[in-house]
């Protein structure tokens, strides 16, 4: 395994952890919201769970590319 991979799936394992996490910032956010009514939690939650999800799918595209460019490229080009 060539140096281009190893870092296309470091990416990517580093992009699911940085998604479980912004999901947990959410949750945790939304049981703060219920249990004081205050949804200054929730919003916050909110925008951490959507700064996750695209640093996430940024993460996993660039990893996805130097993982396995092949299926990048067809992935990319299946509707042509």
């Amino acid at each position: 395994m060539d140096s281009k991979r190893r870092v296309g799936l470091v990416l990517i394992i580093i992009a699911i952890v940085i998604l479980a996490l912004s999901y947990n910032a959410y949750i945790t956010s939304y049981h703060k919201t219920i249990s004081t009514s205050n949804f200054t939690f929730l919003f916050s939650g909110i925008f951490w769970d959507l700064v996750g999800i695209i640093i996430g799918a940024v993460l996993i595209a660039i990893g996805l590319i130097l993982t396995y460019p092949k299926g990048a490229r067809w992935l990319a080009n299946r509707n042509r």
